[in-house]
């Protein structure tokens, strides 16, 4: 009989450090489920949060994208023009050399006319010149 209370005993020894253990495990399982819930509510947050950057990232991508293509028009546009620019002024500097060389003979065939009607008016008047020009 001593011999089964002894070994009751050794059973109960070992039944109440099986219960403290399965209570240390329960309050360490507890523990982690908490760990794990927090983990979990931060993930969502981050997952909200990153769903909601997500939509003002993507039309941010597209107004940037679209921005690129108007400046890829507008910069051909501009190519385009200063091209015409170009053959414009190009064509302007030789219309003004051209009418600046017609200036210059008008210039002078209206001097050798006025001079021309200056020694026609000296002649009509009486006076002959031409000895004196030779």
């Amino acid at each position: 009989m001593d011999e089964v209370k002894a070994t009751t005993e050794v059973w109960k020894g070992r039944m109440d450090l099986l219960a403290l253990e399965k209570e240390a495990a329960k309050a360490e399982l507890a523990s982690v489920e908490n760990q794990l819930r927090v983990a979990k509510d931060k993930v969502d947050k981050w997952s909200q949060l990153s769903d909601d950057l997500q939509a003002p990232l993507n039309s941010a991508i597209t107004e940037w994208d679209a921005l690129g293509q108007e400046y890829a028009a507008l910069r051909s546009k501009v190519d385009a023009t200063s091209a015409d620019a170009e053959e414009m002024v190009v064509q302007y500097k030789a219309d003004v050399e051209a009418a600046e060389t017609r200036l210059k003979t008008k210039t002078e065939y209206i001097k050798w006319l006025s001079r021309r009607e200056t020694l026609e008016e000296i002649h009509a008047r009486g006076f002959d010149l031409s000895a004196e020009m030779e």
